[in-house]
């Protein structure tokens, strides 16, 4: 008697969807926290030896924001001190990318206004004593009482980086650390719930507003930073490679796809 090696129909059924997944699994990663584009895209604001392009905006004008080491160190300030980019800027469809840190301070350290078509808004991180990230403001209310409102742990003297993605439809922020070199800190690969806390933690959006039926704004202590620049308050932040790219007509097409809820 011979025995036929070939897949029964139900299993031939389950293959296929299994197969369909794992085709599906980059595009996921790419619409969530992918930061492994093609690094030709992306434009440097940000030389890493000057402020060319940028200019120093604070409430009070006795601080003043110096390069070191690669960074931009906005010194700490009473109330809001950072920098402003100068030169023109998209105002919708476009990703920028930053790293800040930290360094003296208990409030925000790198928090990023940017332009969203006709008017602005803000990623806050750390603000409200360190914790409160969200985005600031959504029809009139900040980031510590609306809907993308949450607690994030930042540590002081560690690098995050920032990912910001805005098109005509949503605005789309990822955080996570990464090390002194910028590199993503793996977890440990030997503890299942490690490695899947760590791919949720660079994957998973911090923030997510589908921007149908929303009127976005800045709150008062940032227009300083208008259109584009990114601000401490009360704090001693270091900033660095801070750069941008255009979304893609295949990129724009997919964030109109996405569900009105977050992601």
């Amino acid at each position: 008697m011979t025995h036929s090696i070939m897949p029964s129909g139900r299993a031939c059924v389950v293959i296929l969807a299994l197969l369909a997944l794992l085709l599906l699994i980059p595009q996921v990663r790419t619409k969530a926290g992918d930061t492994s584009k093609d690094e030709q895209k992306w434009t440097p604001l940000f030389d890493g030896k000057t402020l060319d392009g940028w200019s120093v905006s604070r409430i009070e004008a006795d601080k003043k924001a110096e390069i070191k080491d690669g960074c931009i160190i906005v010194g700490r300030d009473d109330l809001a001190s950072g920098v402003k980019y100068d030169k023109p800027f998209p105002k919708s469809n476009y990703e920028i990318m930053y790293q800040a840190k930290r360094v003296k301070g208990y409030d925000f350290f790198g928090t990023i206004t940017f332009p969203v078509k006709e008017s602005h808004c803000s990623f806050v991180a750390g603000g409200w004593s360190g914790s409160v990230i969200g985005l600031s403001s959504i029809n009139g209310y900040d980031a510590s009482e609306n809907e993308t409102s949450a607690f994030y742990e930042f540590k002081d003297k560690q690098w995050y980086q920032f990912r910001v993605r805005v098109s005509d439809d949503r605005i789309t922020v990822w955080c996570y650390p990464v090390d002194e070199d910028g590199k993503i800190i793996e977890a440990d690969k030997d503890d299942p719930k490690a490695a899947a806390a760590g791919r949720e933690e660079v994957e998973k959006p911090k923030a997510d507003l589908a921007l149908k039926d929303k009127r976005v704004s800045t709150r008062l202590e940032v227009t300083f930073f208008q259109p584009l620049g990114i601000s401490t308050w009360n704090t001693e932040g270091h900033l660095r490679d801070i750069k941008y790219r255009e979304l893609t007509p295949e990129e724009i097409e997919e964030i109109q796809q996405l569900p009105d809820r977050p992601l």
